[in-house]
C-alpha cells in the first residue's frame, strides 16, 4: 500500500512538471504570436492604443459628475465617435496609394496655392503662438467662453502632442516622397523621413480647431480639414497619417469639450492630476 501511494505521489509530481513546463511553453507561444500580431498590425495596435489612453482620460473621472443623463449621453457619443474614427482609419489604408496617384496627378497653380495657405494652419510655429494669443485675448476681454474654449484646445494640443510623437516613433512609417510604398516601416529609426504616421500637422490643426468648432460652428472643420487636403497634395503624408492624425486631434478635443466634468482628473499611484 505505502508502495503504491509512493508511486502515486512520483507520477503526480512529474505531472505537474509537465503541467508547469507546458505552461511556460503556452505562454511563450502566446507572447510570440501577439508580437508577430503587433509587427503585422502595428499602425492598427497604436491606434487602438491611443483611443485606449482617451478613454482612460475621458473616463477617469466620469463617475464624478453630477447627472446621469449627461454622462450616459457622453459616453455614448464617445464611443461613437471613436467607432467612427477607427473605421475611417481602416479604410483609409486601403485607399493610400489610389489617393496617392490621385493627388499627384491633379496638381495646379491653384492647387498650389490652396496648399500653401492650408498648410499653415498645421504650422505649430504659428498656431501655437496664435493660440495663446487667443486665450490671451480670452482675457483682456473677460469671455469666458472664449477662455474656456481655448484652455481645451491648449489641453487638447498637449495630449495630441504626445500621442503623435511617440506613433511617430514608434511606427516609423516611410513618407510617400520617399518612394518606398504605403507598407515602408522603419520602427524606432528617430528620422523625419521616416515619421509619416500620423500627420502632425492634422493633428496639431484638429486639435486646436475642435474646441473652437464644438462651441461656435462645426463649419470651423473645414479649416483642418484643409490642413489634411495640402499634407497629402504636398506628397508629404499618405491617406492614413491624414485621418489617424485628424482623428487623434478630433478626440483629444472633443474629450476636453464635452466631458461632463470642467476638469479632468487622472490618478495613479495616488498622485492626482487635474486638466
Amino acid at each position: 500500500m505505502e508502495g503504491l501511494v509512493g508511486l502515486i505521489k512520483l507520477v503526480l509530481n512529474e505531472v505537474l512538471i509537465d503541467v508547469r513546463d507546458l505552461s511556460s511553453v503556452i505562454c511563450r507561444w502566446i507572447l510570440l504570436f501577439l508580437c508577430q500580431i503587433f509587427n503585422m498590425y502595428r499602425t492598427l495596435c497604436l491606434f487602438i492604443l491611443s483611443l485606449a489612453s482617451s478613454f482612460i482620460v475621458a473616463q477617469s473621472s466620469y463617475y464624478y459628475s453630477n447627472s446621469i443623463q449627461v454622462k450616459t449621453n457622453y459616453r455614448q457619443k464617445l464611443v461613437r465617435n471613436s467607432l467612427l474614427a477607427a473605421a475611417s482609419v481602416g479604410v483609409a489604408f486601403a485607399l493610400d496609394q489610389p489617393m496617392q496617384n490621385w493627388m499627384l496627378g491633379h496638381q495646379s497653380k491653384i492647387g498650389d496655392g490652396i496648399a500653401d495657405v492650408a498648410n499653415v494652419l498645421g504650422e505649430k510655429k504659428i498656431m501655437i503662438p496664435a493660440l495663446g494669443a487667443t486665450l490671451g485675448v480670452s482675457y483682456l476681454i473677460k469671455d469666458e467662453t472664449l477662455k474656456r474654449t481655448s484652455w481645451n484646445a491648449v489641453k487638447a494640443v498637449a495630449v495630441t502632442a504626445l500621442a503623435t510623437e511617440g506613433i511617430k516613433i514608434s511606427a516609423g512609417r516611410a513618407r510617400p516622397f520617399m518612394d518606398e510604398g504605403p507598407h515602408s516601416y522603419q520602427s524606432f529609426k528617430n528620422d523625419d523621413q521616416y515619421k509619416s504616421l500620423p500627420s502632425g500637422h492634422t493633428s496639431l490643426a484638429f486639435a486646436i480647431f475642435t474646441p473652437y468648432a464644438e462651441t461656435y460652428s462645426r463649419w470651423i472643420y473645414v479649416l483642418p480639414a484643409s490642413v489634411g487636403f495640402a499634407r497629402m497634395y504636398k506628397n508629404k503624408h499618405w491617406f492614413s497619417d491624414v485621418v489617424l492624425g485628424g482623428s487623434i486631434g478630433f478626440i483629444s478635443g472633443w474629450i476636453f469639450t464635452h466631458h461632463p466634468r470642467k476638469n479632468i482628473q487622472v490618478s495613479a499611484n495616488g498622485v492626482v492630476v487635474f486638466f
